[in-house]
């Protein structure tokens, strides 16, 4: 029996990994808008393939480390209140144009996603806090919601980019406050979870 209740947290928590403001949406608006949705669909797929090493890394010290309670109540306090900033600091500058990539001749698309997810700092800092602790509180159908979160995000803002260049100044700052918000939630989450273990 699928398990909605995983499916959708984990959809939430791909979401809140992709949708934040970043190198990997810079160049995937640039690429979308210059070009072809197609082109900004192959890079969002290669920084997942990232997220993907990430997440096994994740899963592999959730299995060595959480074990210990102290260990994931330290983590899940410092993962929430990074998670907690990182949602103000979008909230904050959501009224602020999508940033287009500088980059030009672009020969793999996919590789530079790649490259891009695995030296992008505010994603490994997710992985090793936030993403961990949540990613240890999920099943199967979670990793997949989380699969599915991303690639939904990927292909929804590369074909909006394309198609309507125009209107996304007007679209990407309520997706961004959305977002804000239930990174806000997440961390508020954690950070009581956490508080709840020590008292």
């Amino acid at each position: 029996m699928l398990d909605v209740y995983h499916l959708a947290s984990g959809i939430l928590i791909g979401l809140s990994l992709a949708v934040p403001p970043g190198p990997v949406n810079a160049v995937i608006a640039a690429e979308s808008v210059k070009d072809s949705y197609v082109n900004g669909i192959k890079v969002g797929l290669g920084a997942l393939t990232a997220d993907a090493t990430f997440l096994v890394i994740a899963l592999i010290g959730v299995a060595i480390f959480f074990n210990n309670e102290t260990v994931k109540t330290v983590v899940s306090l410092i993962g929430g209140v990074i998670l907690a900033y990182m949602a103000l600091g979008i909230l904050k500058d959501f009224r602020k144009p999508i940033q287009e990539s500088g980059k030009k001749d672009i020969k793999n698309y996919y590789l530079t996603g790649v490259a891009i997810g695995f030296t992008n700092p505010a994603a490994i800092l997710w992985w090793i806090t936030a993403g961990a602790v949540l990613i240890a509180s999920t099943d199967i159908a979670g990793i997949a919601g989380f699969f599915i979160g991303v690639i939904l995000w990927v292909t929804s803002f590369s074909v909006t980019l394309h198609y309507a260049k125009s209107k996304a100044q007007w679209i990407y700052p309520a997706v961004i406050i959305i977002s804000g918000v239930a990174l806000l939630f997440f961390g508020a989450v954690l950070i009581y979870n956490g508080l709840q273990a020590i008292f």
